[in-house]
């Protein structure tokens, strides 16, 4: 992005309105209310008795985090919060295994000005799906999911926007 001149306006305004949810390249949910942290924690090194540090501050404990409301559900996606499942007569049921499924990928896709072809793509790296599974059932309203992921890494992938 080029640097704007002084007192020039930003010529659009990002916003992430929705997105999806994949894991290997999979949809597994539409998203709403997303929340991406990426959080440091700083490190100080200092010399006795000298007020200035020895070094620059250093991040430290990198934690790649996502929170998101889910709209719409593929039921494999339970599998990943609660491990491995068993089948029965009537469909899956999905009990607490291990609950250590590490995901190798899992991305969430984030529309920008409900523009679908611009496109904002957290790509998490080693994440596990964390967090309280809360399922809010409202009267006259679709069931909302709540979940979170925590990453060792997280790489940023954005669409080449027009200018």
């Amino acid at each position: 992005m080029a640097i704007l001149p002084t007192g020039g306006s930003v010529p659009t305004n990002v916003s992430f309105n929705s997105g999806t949810f994949d894991i290997n390249g999979v949809e597994m949910a539409v998203l709403q209310d997303i929340t991406v942290s990426l959080d440091w924690s700083v490190k100080e090194i200092r010399a006795l008795g000298s007020l200035i540090m020895a070094t620059a501050p250093k991040r430290s404990t990198f934690k790649p985090t996502a929170k998101a409301k889910v709209k719409s559900i593929n039921p494999t996606l339970f599998q990943y919060f609660m491990g491995t499942s068993n089948s029965d007569g009537s469909g899956f049921d999905y009990n607490v295994l291990d609950g250590q499924n590490v995901l190798t990928r899992c991305s969430i896709n984030c529309i920008l000005n409900e523009d679908s072809t611009q496109i904002v793509q957290w790509q998490f790296t080693n994440a596990v799906l964390t967090g309280a599974l809360s399922i809010g059932l409202k009267l006259e309203e679709p069931a909302e999911v709540d979940f979170e992921i925590t990453a060792q890494n997280v790489t940023v992938v954005t669409a080449k926007a027009s200018v």
